[in-house]
């Protein structure tokens, strides 16, 4: 995982997603004051990923990987990536919850041959 981003001081009496964030994504509904990029995850397990660092009560939110413009456009056979951000405040919860969720999402990857799952 990597290090939390700082807020700029400009805006350090605002709070939540809405400004630290890209615009483009969506979260679990749980809130923090700042944040962190954790991974790199495909389409297909934003879903679970969100629900289960939500019951782990952990704030994550998920936005396509790169700008509209400079994001390649989806390759055949490989989806689009998403760029995973949990609440820097729940950062050890987040990862015990990632390392519980991983082995069960790698089983799905193997069930479908890894085509989507990559």
């Amino acid at each position: 995982m990597t290090a939390p981003v700082s807020k700029p001081v400009a805006h350090a009496g605002r709070v939540g997603r809405l400004w630290w964030l890209p615009a483009d994504g969506h979260g679990n509904g749980l809130d923090d004051e700042s944040w962190a990029p954790v991974l790199k995850v495909s389409r297909q397990v934003v879903p679970t990923l969100l629900g289960v660092l939500r019951q782990a009560g952990v704030p994550a939110y998920v936005a396509p990987a790169g700008s509209a413009s400079t994001r390649p456009r989806e390759v055949k056979g490989r989806p689009e990536s998403y760029q995973l951000w949990i609440g820097a405040s729940a950062y050890g919860k987040a990862e015990r919850a990632l390392l519980t969720v991983m082995p069960y999402l790698a089983r799905e990857a193997a069930r479908h041959g890894d085509r989507a799952w990559r």
